[in-house]
């Protein structure tokens, strides 16, 4: 690949970078729903901030229940995809496991 070819793809990567960190930047205080390729591949919880290129969130939910109720960052590069709830639109549904009730 030629040098200005790659140049010309990593100013499209940071665009892209760019641009999700402020979804989720102006999403603060919103549920969201992030999947990952890296560990820790699903989780559920509340956008605290941004920071650089990462996202802050407090997990809700996740498969490592160790991992519930801290604060994570993950880089946004890593997002595969992701959904934030939003007024009027569907909620992420309540998947954590409720102890049964005699």
């Amino acid at each position: 690949m030629s040098k200005s070819k790659d140049r010309e793809l990593a100013f499209i990567n940071a665009i892209r970078q760019n641009d999700l960190v402020q979804v989720f930047h102006r999403s603060i205080g919103s549920r969201v729903l992030v999947m990952t390729g890296p560990f820790p591949f699903l989780v559920i919880g509340e956008i605290k901030g941004t920071l650089s290129d990462f996202v802050l969130i407090q997990i809700e939910t996740t498969h490592v229940t160790e991992m519930e109720g801290k604060t994570i960052r993950i880089h946004v590069e890593s997002i595969e995809t992701f959904y934030i709830e939003e007024e009027g639109k569907p909620l992420i549904p309540d998947i954590q496991e409720k102890p049964e009730r005699d």
